[in-house]
């Protein structure tokens, strides 16, 4: 402590210092004075009750030897008498609590204004000191136990108490209630088990001149009175209620001492511990007892015994409280008042994961259909063991309501929700079935199940697992089980799709028995046209105008009070005339933003304003998107003129413009705040935007310089963001010395995903204190490419999706982020899927690319990647678009001769709305 280190460290170097000052002094004592008695040293602030306080202070000064005393000093504390009166300097020393009276606590409490005085008869000094005495805190420590698990006791450098054997195993006989079905109590069970030793660490804050002894105690909320509503006891619905869910029974998961284990030993396993004692409680369980610290020690181990049972059990809590001090002087926590500290034990039982048949932990299921998954057992057992599933509270699907469990028995399926797993078999199947018959679901969103344990019947039965998490698998309910056709008997031409709030699809395209008339149709997750809006009118006259569509949510201040806002833009070029706007030349953007009204038709999307933008050259809109924060519409496209402020860069530009919303009043007008142009000498293509970044975003790809950035290859992606007419742009151009042209992509996190199609083979060369590169290798058909690149213009990922054989070519269109995962569409003329039909005509793909890495070794466990490749057996077709609905089903926009389809797919590629 702080006075050890004192009184034996410092007043040896002050004791020699002392001696050369009196060397000196008696020296020169013939040419002055005497010095006044100064002492030397400041002493602790701080005493401990129980603990030895010292310290030597060092003196110099006076004419004789110096005499010293104390002053307003505490009982307890007293100057050391010395036999060697020539020394310069005194010991102080005494034990709170013990000498000058043995007050105890009485000596707590601070005392100022504590002299030493020295004299040599003529002349005097002092030396003004405080001390605090505290109490000699006790404190517990433990880390989290594991049943059928002793841990290590790790290296400490304070004093030990005699270390304990945590090796020997215990015997433990407990008596557990038998449950039938329903909960009530059928009987009970006599079980003798096996313990595990564990331990909590006991510290003393500073070491006790006397033997400190201290009773300790287990404590647990658990309560078997407290019963769920509706129950008494006896029942499993008071023996694991919800409200003792998680609390650990005393006597029965935890004891001090088991009832058939043999006393505590040394490590040595020589002798018996003689610093534990154990006491029964009323239940007649060791649960309680004293611990002695012998003087000088300031760490010691109490020994524990958690019981190794065969039930399965969340992790349960209990406490351990120190109680009182039975001798000896120490304080239970800076105030007396009690030392507690939390313990823990977590199972071993063996631990359940579901899967599907291919290693995935999420699924889409059509009703009316049934598919097989795979229960996985994980830990060591020696014995059967059960597994009872239902779904768990967050699902919207209910067993025995809208789903049903069949396991495997003599080769046949039969209903049963309950998995066997026979010792030695780690892995059984099990099915899941959606009946069709008398399936309801009156809300907007697809059911779907989270399908775990049915732990409210496991609780307290033996030999059943574990769950590896609360929900150990998600099963999508599709409703929609054939394709959505988009032009049923009318000239509809789907363009452009986006999901929406509440699982509605909003199907962009123009009706070519209309004049074209732009439209957007908004149907349900069942394939229920709820709405279609006109977004262009009736008289206008149009010419295949090629509409793009986004949706978004966002939340607005309405009345104080934040809200949801639901709103979709849509946008097209024309240069034809449209009503309540004036042309500009050439093709213009027509620009239409609607808000979601509950009010109106129970729901349904009104307009808020229409815009018409751009040059007195062709305009052509490639991507609108509404930014969630603010609500501003952001365009992307092509221009073949000049906007305000900005400078044509030849051929066609791409250029990047945002739409405001401002009042007018009470009504909502739209403004443009700005519009930015870049490009190169030769035609740019613009393939997308993004209102995701800090600023909004564009990107595409150019045969040239775009604003002066270095060219790479013959055609390069480039991308950039702008905020504002005038803002300096910083593009990133980027590629290999082949082309890359750009046909789609997107921003996710920090990364924009770009696609397209080449007759090369990327990779990405990672190089020690440099960028990055992009690696490009030959090859001999063309083939889609999927490329990640950051902020900053560094290539992160690189993949390229090509036929088997190379022969074929393959050309992507769509792109969807997809549960941390991508999946791209578009078409191919061979064999892309390994196993199409092929025909030589083009058909449409799609294909899911994992961004699981790939285990570096093989010793590193390998994550389920979840790829996979799928081809329409459909000539003259094609995937065209795609979304993504709650990361359950990848919405796809396609084509089949003249003929437009919503396809459904499932996580792991099936075709949930097959075209046959």
């Amino acid at each position: 402590m702080g006075a050890d280190f004192h009184s034996r460290i410092h007043p040896v170097r002050q004791l020699a210092v002392l001696a050369l000052l009196s060397l000196g002094l008696a020296a020169c004592k013939t040419e002055k004075d005497p010095d006044q008695p100064t002492i030397l040293g400041v002493p602790p602030v701080f005493a401990y009750l129980g603990v030895e306080y010292s310290y030597n202070f060092g003196a110099y000064g006076g004419e004789d030897i110096l005499d010293y005393s104390l002053t307003n000093a505490p009982s307890w504390l007293a100057l050391e008498d010395t036999s060697n009166k020539a020394r310069q300097g005194i010991i102080m020393r005494g034990v709170p609590g013990l000498t000058g009276g043995s007050r105890g606590e009485a000596d707590l409490g601070k005392t100022e204004g504590i002299n030493l005085v020295t004299t040599d008869g003529r002349m005097a000094g002092a030396q003004p000191f405080d001390i605090d005495v505290k109490y000699n805190v006790m404190s517990l420590d433990a880390e989290p136990f594991t049943e059928g698990e002793s841990p290590e006791i790790p290296a400490s450098n304070r004093e030990q108490c005699t270390l304990p054997d945590l090796e020997t195993e215990g015997e433990h006989s407990v008596t557990i209630n038998l449950y039938n079905d329903d909960g009530s109590v059928s009987g009970t069970r006599d079980l003798t088990l096996p313990t595990r030793r564990v331990f909590v660490k006991v510290s003393l804050d500073q070491p006790s001149v006397t033997r400190v002894a201290v009773a300790f105690e287990l404590l647990s909320d658990y309560d078997a009175s407290s019963c769920d509503v509706g129950f008494s006891p006896p029942h499993q619905n008071c023996d694991h209620s919800a409200s003792n869910a998680g609390d650990a029974i005393l006597g029965t998961d935890i004891v001090g001492l088991g009832s058939n284990s043999s006393l505590p030993r040394d490590e040595t396993g020589e002798s018996e511990l003689d610093y534990i004692d154990y006491e029964l409680d009323e239940q007649g369980f060791y649960t309680r007892g004293v611990i002695t610290l012998e003087p000088g020690i300031t760490e010691c181990y109490l020994p524990l015994e958690v019981v190794e049972d065969s039930f399965a059990e969340p992790v349960e809590s209990l406490r351990l409280a120190l109680t009182e001090v039975r001798s000896g002087l120490a304080g239970l926590g800076s105030g007396n008042g009690g030392v507690v500290t939390n313990l823990s034990i977590q199972d071993n039982e063996p631990v359940l994961s579901l899967e599907t048949v291919n290693g995935g932990g999420r699924d889409t299921l059509n009703v009316g259909a049934v598919r097989e998954y795979v229960a996985r057992l994980s830990g060591d057992r020696d014995r059967d063991i059960f597994a009872k599933l239902s779904h768990t509270e967050d699902s919207t699907a209910r067993l025995e309501s809208e789903f049903v469990i069949e396991r495997l028995e003599d080769g046949n399926w039969v209903e049963n929700d309950e998995l066997i797993f026979p010792e030695g078999t780690d892995e059984v199947p099990f099915r899941i079935r959606v009946p069709e018959a008398g399936y309801a679901n009156p809300a907007f969103s697809d059911r779907f199940i989270l399908l775990g344990l049915n732990e409210n019947f496991q609780a307290g039965r033996e030999d059943y697992a574990r769950a590896e998490a609360e929900n150990l698998i998600r099963i999508s309910l599709n409703e929609l089980t054939s394709p959505l056709a988009l032009n049923p008997g009318d000239g509809f031409v789907a363009t452009d799709i986006s999901m929406g709030h509440d699982g509605r699809l909003f199907v962009a395209g123009y009706d070519t028995q209309d004049n074209d008339r732009v439209v957007v149709r908004i149907f349900d997750q069942r394939g229920t046209q709820l709405q279609q809006v006109d977004i262009s009118s009736a008289s206008d006259s149009l010419s295949a105008p090629d509409p793009v569509i986004n949706v978004v949510q966002r939340k607005v201040t309405e009345g104080g009070t934040k809200v949801d806002r639901f709103e979709f833009v849509v946008a097209y070029s024309t240069d034809q005339s449209v009503a309540g706007t004036s042309g500009l030349g050439g093709l213009d953007s027509v620009t239409s933003l609607y808000w979601f009204d509950s009010a109106t038709n129970g729901g349904e999307y009104v307009p808020t304003w229409t815009i018409r933008t751009g040059t007195d050259a062709d305009d052509q809109v490639r991507w609108a998107g509404i930014n969630r924060d603010t609500g501003y519409v952001i365009l992307a496209g092509e221009t073949e003129g000049v906007f305000d402020q900005q400078q044509g860069l030849g051929g066609r530009d791409s250029f990047l413009q945002r739409i405001d919303t401002e009042l007018d009043g009470n009504t909502q007008q739209p403004a443009i705040a700005w519009t930015r142009q870049a490009g190169s000498a030769a035609d740019d293509r613009v393939a997308g935007g993004s209102t995701e970044s800090v600023n909004p975003g564009l990107f595409g790809s150019a045969a040239g310089s775009v604003e002066g950035a270095s060219v790479i290859g013959g055609i390069d992606a480039f991308f950039f963001n702008a905020s504002s007419a005038t803002s300096e742009l910083d593009v990133k151009q980027v590629g290999t010395t082949g082309d890359e042209p750009v046909s789609n992509g997107l921003y996710t996190g920090s990364t924009l995903w770009l696609i397209g199609a080449s007759d090369g083979s990327y990779s990405v060369l990672e190089q020690d204190e440099e960028d990055p590169v992009l690696e490009r290798e030959a090859l001999s058909s063309a083939a889609g490419f999927l490329l990640g690149y950051s902020a900053a213009g560094n290539v992160s990922r690189a993949f390229t999706l090509n036929d088997e054989d190379d022969q074929s070519s393959e050309a992507f269109l769509g792109l969807a982020d997809f549960d941390g995962d991508m999946v791209v569409a578009g078409t191919t003329n061979g064999d892309f899927a390994s196993g199409g039909v092929v025909s030589g005509m083009e058909q449409g793909i799609a294909a899911r690319v994992s961004l699981v890495p790939e285990p570096e070794t093989e010793e590193e466990e390998s994550e389920f990647r979840n790829n996979w490749r799928y081809q329409l057996a459909a000539d003259d077709s094609a995937i065209l678009d795609l979304e993504n609905y709650r990361d359950d089903e990848i919405p796809a926009l396609t084509r089949v001769g003249n003929n437009w389809y919503v396809l459904l797919f499932s996580p792991e590629g099936e075709l949930l709305t097959p075209l046959n």
